[in-house]
């Protein structure tokens, strides 16, 4: 099973600084800075804001992706503990963002970069656990300012849940004095 990233909604403010702290740790700029006409904001975490709820919407690293198999391009694959998307493969077709059951796929136009020789080229995005972070935490979990996300890693849990199993057996087992 993969590892992703657990959010929980009653904590969620809508503040979008998940959605910066992505694009940062992405592109490496600062997003403050910059003439906003200057850089495509494409974040792999959205926020979903309605009457009732504010939450953010990623990959849930499915383990039998519905949008590896709506790919006709091959762009998604299993990595070791990831769902990933190639953009660089990627036709920008939105097959994936259709066949994902949690809307965590996002098409955007990139006016910026290798667009391939076109105005904008339409791409998939979907969250990738910022990979390729120095820290190795994804970047929403260390910004958020109300600690909405945790990494959740199915093999520590399994780990955990047998090593409390066998403590409660141990427990029972044991001799009354």
């Amino acid at each position: 099973m993969n590892k992703f990233i657990k959010s929980d909604p009653m904590l969620c403010i809508g503040c979008r600084t998940c959605m910066v702290a992505c694009v940062v740790n992405h592109t490496e700029k600062n997003v403050f800075a910059l003439d906003p006409d200057s850089y495509d904001f494409t974040p792999r975490v959205q926020i979903q804001i309605t009457d009732t709820v504010t939450k953010p919407v990623q990959c849930h690293q499915c383990p039998k992706p519905k949008c590896m198999e709506a790919c006709p391009f091959n762009a998604i694959s299993m990595g070791e503990d990831m769902v990933i998307l190639d953009q660089d493969i990627c036709k920008g077709c939105g097959k994936c963002a259709k066949a994902c059951p949690f809307k965590a796929i996002t098409m955007m136009r990139i006016y910026h970069g290798d667009t391939k020789g076109r105005p904008f080229r339409q791409v998939a995005f979907k969250c990738d656990l910022c990979r390729d972070t120095e820290s190795g935490v994804p970047a929403c979990i260390e910004a958020c300012p109300t600690e909405v996300f945790t990494l959740f890693d199915p093999a520590e849990a399994a780990v955990k849940a047998k090593a409390a199993m066998e403590a409660k057996k141990a427990a029972a087992t044991a001799p009354t004095t």
